[in-house]
């Protein structure tokens, strides 16, 4: 009976084992399924010279990068306008004496100096003094490096002069106003320096400022009596030349002198019941003055 026993535990544990043994074990997970094929590996951003060049936007936010150049590789470059020239890095802006014609530069002139006349226009009983001052503005438009067209307006002092004869006495100051239409050209010019020639035309009046005495010519035992007066005449026909020289002080100001010659065709008949005109003159003078430079059509 215990043999029987026995072997009958034997049994029922090979059986249980068996089964255990007979269980299925369970498979392992499948492999995550490969990407579909229209789905292609983002390219991998190519290198840029400069921080600044950089487009790149971030993958989970989609917004740029913040941009972390200096402050000089982050401006954007200027624009010119074609054919015009940069101003160096480090170069003064009012030291910058290049000129855009293109935009038409306009120069205003003013001048003081002195004149003489060069001819005698009285007799020989006549004390003549053949200087005077001068003054005069002017506007010229540069057309180009080599010509500007302009205006002028001066007035030029030719000189006194004073007579005696018996009772009669003159004292007579004369003066030339002339307005003119003038061109330059420019041998040479550069930067800070011009130099140029001064053509010009137009019309000028004289004007003649006396005083003096004067007999009763019906009556001699009446004295002579004391005068004054002012008269203008004209305008008479006057052309001239030029040369002068410019030097640029600033980008906008310049040192300008001048050399003229200049003749007037004027009358040497009496003015009104004044004295008599002094007639057609050749005269010399000098100036020197400022100019102002700016430009009328900016780009």
């Amino acid at each position: 009976m215990r043999v029987a026993g026995s072997w009958s535990l034997l049994l029922a544990a090979s059986f249980t084992s068996g089964l255990a043994l007979a269980q299925p074990v369970a498979p392992p997970p499948p492999p995550p399924p490969p990407p579909p094929a229209s789905e292609e590996p983002a390219a991998t951003p190519e290198p840029s010279a400069s921080p600044s060049e950089t487009t790149d936007t971030s993958p989970e936010t989609g917004a740029a990068p913040p941009n972390t150049a200096p402050l000089e590789e982050r401006r954007p470059a200027t624009v010119l306008a074609v054919g015009a020239s940069p101003t160096p890095p480090g170069v003064d802006s009012d030291r910058d004496f290049r000129r855009n014609y293109d935009a038409l530069p306009l120069t205003l002139e003013a001048r003081f100096g002195f004149n003489a006349r060069l001819d005698s226009s009285f007799g020989d009983g006549a004390q003549e003094n053949h200087w005077g001052p001068s003054y005069a503005f002017a506007a010229y438009l540069a057309l180009n490096r080599e010509f500007s067209l302009g205006l002028e307006l001066d007035h030029v002092g030719l000189g006194r002069v004073r007579a005696l004869t018996g009772q009669n006495s003159i004292d007579s100051e004369y003066g030339a106003t002339g307005a003119w239409l003038g061109a330059r050209v420019f041998p040479i010019r550069r930067e800070r320096l011009d130099m140029f020639v001064n053509l010009r035309v137009g019309l000028v009046l004289q004007q003649v400022d006396a005083r003096g005495t004067r007999a009763d010519a019906t009556n001699i035992t009446v004295p002579a009596r004391s005068f004054a007066c002012n008269e203008w005449d004209g305008p008479g026909f006057g052309f001239g030349g030029a040369f002068g020289v410019a030097y640029r002080l600033g980008r906008r100001v310049s040192f300008v002198s001048r050399v003229d010659l200049t003749g007037a065709r004027l009358s040497g008949d009496t003015l009104g019941e004044c004295a008599a005109g002094i007639g057609s003159v050749a005269s010399l003078g000098g100036s020197v003055g400022l100019t102002y430079e700016f430009e009328t059509a900016p780009k």
